[in-house]
C-alpha cells in the first residue's frame, strides 16, 4: 500500500511540474515580465532602481537603502526610441522603502528608468527591458 501512495505522489508530482513548466513557458512566450535592477544605485551603492514591463507600460522601482534615506527623487523613463516619460513628480523616500510608479504609455520597445536624487546631484539608470 505504501509503495502505490508514493507511486501515486511521484506521478501526481511530476505531472504537475510538466504542467507548470509549460505554463512558464507558455507565459514567458508572450512578454518578459521579469524586474531588470541595478543593484548598486545610490550614492554608496545600497539602493536598487527597477524596470519591468506591465500590459499597459512599465512599472519604475527604488528599493531604497540606507543611502537615500531622506533623500528626495524622482523617476523618469527613456526608451531606445527616442522618447521619454516623466512621472509625477519628486517624492521623498526613507530607508527601507519600495517605491514604484506605472508608467502607462504602451509599449516603446527596450526602456530604462533613470532615478534623479535631487539631494546630491547624482542620478542611477535601471539596466534596459528586454524587448
Amino acid at each position: 500500500m505504501a509503495t502505490l501512495k508514493r507511486r501515486t505522489f511521484a506521478a501526481l508530482t511530476a505531472g504537475l511540474g510538466t504542467a507548470a513548466a509549460s505554463l512558464t513557458f507558455a507565459s514567458s512566450a508572450h512578454a518578459d515580465f521579469a524586474w531588470h535592477c541595478n543593484d548598486h544605485a545610490g550614492p554608496r551603492g545600497a539602493s536598487k532602481v527597477c524596470v519591468q514591463t506591465v500590459p499597459d507600460g512599465y512599472n519604475a522601482s527604488v528599493v531604497v537603502g540606507s543611502d537615500l534615506n531622506g533623500h528626495t527623487v524622482d523617476f523618469n523613463l527613456n526608451c531606445s526610441n527616442g522618447r521619454w516619460f516623466g512621472d509625477d513628480g519628486t517624492f521623498p523616500v526613507r530607508y527601507p522603502q519600495i517605491r514604484t510608479y506605472v508608467f502607462k504609455v504602451g509599449q516603446q520597445g527596450e526602456c530604462w528608468v533613470k532615478l534623479y536624487d535631487y539631494t546630491t546631484g547624482m542620478e542611477w539608470d535601471s539596466p534596459l527591458t528586454s524587448s
